[in-house]
C-alpha cells in the first residue's frame, strides 16, 4: 500500500511538473509573439535556473539564444544564453557553434574588441578547419587593429600569410597589413605592399580602389611624382576621370612649389 501511494504521489508530482513546464513554455511563446522580449527572456532565465545542467535548461538556452540573436537583436542576452550552451552542453559541435556566435556577436554587433580578442583566442584552441582558423585569426587581427594594437595585428597577419590561405584571404590580409603600415607611418613598406596587391589582384584592386591608397601613401611621403604616375595609370578605367585630372593638376602645382623644384613640367 505504501509503495502504491508513493507511485501515485510521484505521478502526481510529475504531472504537476509537466503541466508547469507546459504553462511556462506557452507563456514564453506568447511573450515572444507579441514582441515582449524582456519578459520572455526573464522567463527563459527562470527555467534555466531550476536545473542549469538539465536538458530542459539546455533546450531553453538554445531557444533563448536563437530568439535573442536573430529576432530581438538583443545581443548581450544572446551571448548569455550561448555561454550557457558552451558551459553545459555535452555536444562538442554545439559548444563550438555557440562559441563562434559569441565571438561573432562581440566583433560584429557589440563592437567589444577586447572581448572579441578573448573569444577568438578561445575558438582558435578548438578543433577547427583551416578555413575556420583563417577567418578567426583574421578577425582577431582586425580586433587588435581596432584597439590600436598595431604590432600584435602585424604578428597575427604574418602568421596568417605564412600559411598561404586562399587568394581571397591573401587579398584581405594584405590590405589590412598595408593599412597597419600606414597607421605606423611606415610609408615605404606600405607603398611596396599596395603595389604588390595591385600587381597580384588587379581586378579586385580595381573594384576596391586600392590604387588610391597607393596615391595617398606617395602623397604622405612627399613622393609627388610617383603619386602623379599612379593617378595617370588609374585614369583609363576610372569612372570620374575629371576628378583625377583635378587631383593630378593639384599635385603638379604642389611639386612646382616644393623647395628645390626646378620648373617641373609634365
Amino acid at each position: 500500500m505504501t509503495r502504491v501511494l508513493a507511485v501515485i504521489l510521484f505521478l502526481s508530482l510529475s504531472g504537476c511538473t509537466f503541466a508547469l513546464n507546459a504553462i511556462e513554455d506557452l507563456r514564453t511563446e506568447r511573450y515572444i509573439a507579441r514582441g515582449d522580449y524582456p519578459a520572455a527572456f526573464a522567463l527563459i532565465k527562470k527555467v534555466i535556473s531550476y536545473d542549469p545542467d538539465g536538458p530542459r535548461a539546455l533546450k531553453a538556452a538554445r531557444h533563448g539564444a536563437r530568439v535573442a540573436h536573430l529576432e530581438a537583436k538583443s545581443y548581450a542576452t544572446a551571448v548569455e544564453f550561448y555561454q550557457h550552451l558552451v558551459l553545459s552542453s555535452d555536444d562538442a559541435e554545439e559548444r563550438k557553434s555557440a562559441q563562434r556566435y559569441i565571438a561573432q556577436i562581440q566583433f560584429e554587433n557589440l563592437l567589444d574588441y577586447d572581448q572579441a580578442v578573448t573569444e577568438y583566442e578561445k575558438l582558435l584552441k578548438l578543433d577547427v578547419t583551416p578555413e575556420e582558423a583563417f577567418r578567426y585569426r583574421l578577425n582577431l587581427a582586425k580586433s587588435h587593429y581596432a584597439l590600436n594594437n598595431l604590432d600584435q595585428t602585424l604578428a597575427e597577419l604574418d602568421q596568417l600569410l605564412e600559411k598561404k590561405p586562399s587568394d581571397d584571404g591573401v587579398f584581405e590580409a594584405k590590405v589590412l597589413k598595408a593599412n597597419v603600415f600606414m597607421a605606423k607611418k611606415n610609408l615605404t613598406d606600405a607603398a611596396a605592399l599596395w603595389q604588390n596587391i595591385l600587381d597580384e589582384f588587379p581586378e579586385r584592386s580595381k573594384k576596391e580602389n586600392v590604387a588610391m591608397n597607393l596615391v595617398v601613401c606617395y602623397e604622405e611621403s612627399k613622393e609627388l611624382g610617383k603619386a602623379i604616375d599612379a593617378l595617370e595609370k588609374m585614369r583609363p578605367d576610372y569612372p570620374n576621370p575629371d576628378f583625377l585630372d583635378l587631383r593630378i593638376q593639384r599635385l603638379k602645382d604642389r611639386k612646382l612649389n616644393l623647395p628645390g623644384a626646378q620648373g617641373f613640367r609634365k
